[in-house]
Formats: C-alpha cells, structure tokens, sequence
C-alpha cells in the first residue's frame, strides 16, 4: 500500500487511538476480566510453534476454581462498523460437537518386588478427555465455517468490498499462543500446584474478541440454502479441531473451536461458565 507524504499530526494520532486502537480496545478488556477477578497476563512474548519466531500475546487468562482450571489465549481486534466481521454458520454435525480437557486422576503405582515401596497416589490423564454434546458445543448449534470482513470502498460506485486477512492474523495468534497454556497445563509444576489427590480438569480456549456491534452471523443448512439473515451476535465459535502436544510423550490436546466474542459476549461467558466453582465444572462434563 502506498502512503501519503504528508506529516502524521496530533489529529491523526488522536484519530487512530480513538478509531483503530487494537492497544486500547485491549486494555478495555484486559481491565473488564480483571475487574471480574481473573488472573491476566498482559503483552508478553511467546514463541511461535510453526514459525519459531517471537510473537506478542494480547492477553492470556488463567482461572482455578476448586477442581477446574480454564486457560485462554484472548486476542483483540478492534474493528469497525464500517468493517464488520461476518461469520458463515451451518448446523454442528455430532462429529464437531465436543471439547476436550486434561483430567488428572489419582491411580495407585503397583510396587515392583523385591522392594516394598508403599502404594502411592499419581496424576494421569495426559491424553485429552473428549466431552461431547457439551454446553459449550451442542449437536445442530450453529458452528462457523467462513469469515469475512465486509464494507464499501471508497468510490463513487462504492463497491462491496470483502476480507479476512486481518481477523485471520488474530484468529491465527489466538491459536499460535495458546500453544503455550497447554504445554503449562501438562506441566509438572501446574499439576504439582493444583493437584491435591483428587481429580481436577484444565481446559485450554483460543478467543478472539472485537467491539461491540461488530459482530455478525449467518445461518445456512447443509445443502447451502441460508436459513436466517445475517444478524448481529455476541458470540460464534468457529471448528478448528487443532490438535496440541505438550513436554509429555505421546500426550496432546484436541482444541476444537475458535471462539469469537464481543467485549459484551466475552463478559457475558465469564458470567455464565467462569464467574464460580460450579459453573466451571459445567465446561468438564456433557449436558
């Protein structure tokens, strides 16, 4: 893209902070889940499993109540109305309709002869469980299989214009860093802080969050027939079915959904999944 030469001025700036500011739309989350009580980390570094580059996270979000953990790469894009995100949906097959945590379960270890070594309690569950039909993804909800960014070009005919690159980089941050919360929720030292010889489940979730308003979704069946008009939504996930692997051999973690949220929608799933003990088991078991 070719530039202007004309000198970038204070109203410029104060355009592009008050506009186009991923930094402050992300400080506006960051202090809306912080408010709410969760644990946040704030603009670090992480490296890039496909890339093995050093990339910059948004926020990562790290709850533990009673026997659940939920771990979240949260990116920010702060998109326009003029240029809104328009996800495609189509009904979830049973196939895409789970979710899967690392469950630690206390087993006893066999004592091997000749040595008497008393019978002693370990964690396990380095294998993904897989909770299907769950509240977070149920058969025939809606799930995204498209995305778009639509808006007009500035010209006299002001044409249509469509794009996903922008939320694709996100979308592909979001995945890339959480890379890191699963290799920390398979870690010795996560299991050793959190476990006390009874089961306990972590869960790990990419999100990415935009302004209110600038949400959309759009039903269609199975044969591409569009069921609904486009609407405006707090939340879509999208399938991904990504799969993880952590420091343990032969361990890994099927991420299956992208999550997509307004700032509204985000503090919305909070309140309704994360905001206390019960609710955050309701992530770990099928409706």
């Amino acid at each position: 893209m070719k530039l202007k030469k004309d000198p970038i001025g204070l109203e410029d700036f104060e355009e592009y902070l008050a506009e186009a500011s991923d930094f402050a739309f992300e400080l506006r989350v960051l202090r809306m889940l912080i408010a709410k009580g969760a644990d946040c980390e704030h603009g670090g570094q992480y490296r890039d499993p496909d890339t093995k580059k050093y990339r910059e996270f948004d926020i990562r979000l790290r709850l533990t109540r009673g026997a659940t953990t939920v771990s979240a790469a949260v990116e920010c894009k702060a998109i326009g109305g003029h240029f809104p995100l328009l996800v495609s949906t189509v009904p979830r097959s049973a196939a895409e309709a789970y979710h899967q945590v690392f469950k630690y379960r206390p087993v006893e270890r066999t004592p091997r002869e000749p040595f008497n070594i008393p019978r002693v309690e370990l964690p396990e569950g380095m294998q993904g469980t897989r909770i299907d039909d769950s509240c977070l993804y149920s058969v025939r909800s809606p799930v995204g299989k498209s995305t778009a960014q639509v808006g007009r070009r500035e010209t006299k005919t002001r044409d249509l214009h469509a794009n996903d690159s922008e939320f694709f980089e996100k979308w592909s941050q979001a995945l890339q860093s959480l890379d890191d919360l699963v290799e920390e929720i398979g870690d010795k030292e996560f299991i050793h802080a959190i476990w006390n010889g009874r089961e306990h489940t972590a869960l790990a979730l990419p999100i990415v969050v935009v302004p209110n308003g600038c949400l959309w979704s759009v039903g269609y069946d199975h044969d591409g027939q569009r069921t609904a008009p486009p609407a405006q939504v707090s939340r879509v996930s999208i399938y991904i079915g990504r799969s993880y692997h952590n420091g343990f051999p032969g361990s890994s973690l099927d991420v299956s959904h992208l999550e997509v949220m307004t700032e509204a929608g985000l503090s919305d799933f909070y309140d309704q999944f994360l905001n206390d003990e019960r609710n955050m088991r309701r992530l770990t078991r099928p409706n």
